[in-house]
């Protein structure tokens, strides 16, 4: 072996060996806290966490879901509060059954929202106390510290006691359109005149009673949220940990970003702070393409004229629904030129053409929308299913049935890429209506266009997610006081300028009161000085 060489072979060693040691250094220590019971909540997190991962990180995830990666994975640990048995990813719970649809986005039918997500919200906190997880984690900080929690904000906020004892900055992430109780920890401008929250759902522009309901709904949650839920939070940590902690101040000092799962080219342009970041369409990844079932590219194959493929999501069971709205939408759909694949939960089928229609209990949705054989999407309007809907540029009908959905669907429809089609206005008339206005091109060509400005950005929204994640992770708290707003710390008679309002006005009040007063004294004066006229005598 020459000398030459030799040294080149130890240059490259040490090399290599300095990489190794620089990774190894670099690596960071992930708590991921996400206790919530939906698995669509959980997907839009998973890709993130496996990435992480797989870039060298050690990620000990909280989940009620299970990542069906995480066997793979050698530095990612799952702490279940589930039952082990249970597994979310290819069955469909029914949570809001379609006779229990919320018909309306009504003040009542917002405040009922509320209430039910503050319920599940307590309980999910109960589970997750109770499992002893958080336990665990706070003993292993002792001996190998977390550098971050990586949590969701959506209805509640008892996990981060964790942040608190442990000196951790926070990245929450929204899995559907941001809740209105958020914005205030970010500074973010909620300007009820056109931004609508997860609640609400309305056409734009809002008219009168639209911009009313939306300012009433945008102020009276985050009160309620604060003094309710929050207070409830903290009785909830009181009594598993012993300690006081006021979880809205621990939000809004430790939270470096908030990921949002949405997009503008869907819900439109609006103003943010630095530490919101969207990341709609997180877990699209080339990996969720995977190879479509064997029945399936067989159906497709022989669906020449193309496809409409129907799914309500993971959260409702469209089998359930009431039988003479399957009827209508059967009778419409076979008259139709294009073949149907509906995903239905139910062993026991509608009696169709079978070469028709094809039912499945679930199906490969991200890769099955992306084939050119579909043509349409009748969907829920969930995020999940819309950004896919939005990244392989295929127009949507839709009928939404809880939560962002009604957002979602009209933000969509406002955009020229879908039809909303509200479940109890389902009927042979309007399903034949909707579907006929469909089939103009103008539909299929906006959903193209609008999926290049979706698909086109600077960096992907993974990409974007991970770069907050390592940031915060070297900067520490350091990076998320840098990034706070002052606004944060302002009480909302200053935040919104009331004092300077009110001097102003007390000037202008003085000034008016001065020049009247003014104007009256000179008045009087010009009436005392004029001579008085004599009365004429009587001849």
């Amino acid at each position: 072996m020459t000398t030459q060489y030799r040294a080149t072979l130890i240059g490259l060693c040490l090399a290599v060996s300095l990489s190794m040691l620089i990774g190894v250094a670099s690596a960071g220590n992930i708590l991921a806290v996400f206790p919530h019971f939906g698995f669509s909540h959980f997907k839009v997190v998973q890709p993130l966490l496996s990435e992480l991962a797989q870039r060298g990180h050690h990620v000990t995830v909280i989940s009620y879901v299970r990542n069906p990666l995480a066997a793979h994975l050698g530095n990612y640990e799952e702490l279940l509060t589930a039952d082990a048995a249970e597994d979310q990813t290819s069955s469909t719970i029914n949570i809001v059954p379609l006779s229990e649809h919320t018909p309306t986005r009504s003040l009542i039918a917002l405040l009922q929202e509320y209430h039910d997500l503050f319920s599940e919200g307590q309980k999910t906190c109960g589970t997750l106390y109770a499992s002893g997880h958080v336990q665990t984690v706070l003993k292993r900080h002792q001996e190998k510290p977390y550098d971050l929690l990586l949590t969701e904000y959506f209805s509640t906020d008892c996990q981060l006691a964790i942040a608190k004892l442990l000196h951790l900055p926070i990245i929450g992430v929204s899995t559907c359109a941001l809740m209105p109780y958020f914005y205030d920890r970010i500074d973010l401008p909620d300007t009820p005149a056109y931004i609508q929250s997860e609640f609400v759902g309305f056409a734009q522009p809002l008219n009168w009673s639209d911009r009313l309901l939306n300012f009433v709904q945008a102020k009276l949650l985050k009160f309620l949220y604060k003094v309710h839920s929050n207070r409830a939070d903290k009785a909830l940590i009181k009594h598993h940990l012993g300690i006081d902690i006021d979880v809205d101040e621990v939000a809004r000092r430790q939270t470096a970003f908030i990921l949002g799962n949405q997009h503008y080219s869907h819900l439109g342009s609006r103003p943010v702070t630095p530490q919101f970041l969207e990341v709609g369409g997180m877990h699209i990844t080339s990996d969720a393409k995977k190879q479509l079932p064997p029945k399936i590219v067989e159906f497709l194959q022989q669906s020449k004229q193309g496809v409409i493929f129907i799914s309500w999501g993971s959260m409702v069971r469209a089998s359930s629904m009431d039988e003479d709205k399957m009827q209508a939408m059967v009778k419409v759909l076979q008259k139709q030129p294009l073949n149907v694949i509906w995903k239905w939960e139910s062993d026991e089928v509608p009696h169709v053409d079978a070469s028709k229609f094809l039912f499945v209990k679930w199906a490969p949705q991200l890769a099955l929308l992306c084939q050119p054989q579909v043509k349409l999407f009748w969907a829920h309007a969930g995020l999940l299913g819309l950004t896919e809907a939005l990244h392989c540029g295929k127009p949507l009908l839709m009928t939404p049935l809880y939560g962002d959905q009604f957002l979602n669907s009209l933000a969509a429809q406002d955009r020229g890429i879908g039809l909303l089609l509200e479940y109890e206005q389902i009927n042979v008339e309007t399903v034949r209506e909707k579907l006929q206005q469909l089939s103009d091109p103008s539909y299929a060509e906006r959903a193209s266009k609008i999926s290049q400005i979706f698909n086109q950005r600077e960096r992907s929204p993974l990409e974007t997610a991970i770069w907050s994640v390592e940031h915060v992770m070297q900067h520490g708290l350091f990076a998320a006081e840098l990034l706070q707003s002052p606004g944060i710390e302002l009480n909302w008679f200053i935040y919104h300028s009331l004092d300077t309002l009110v001097l102003l006005l007390a000037l202008l009040l003085l000034l008016i009161v001065s020049w009247r007063a003014l104007f009256q004294s000179q008045g009087k004066s010009q009436q005392q000085s004029q001579p008085r006229k004599r009365k004429p005598r009587k001849s």
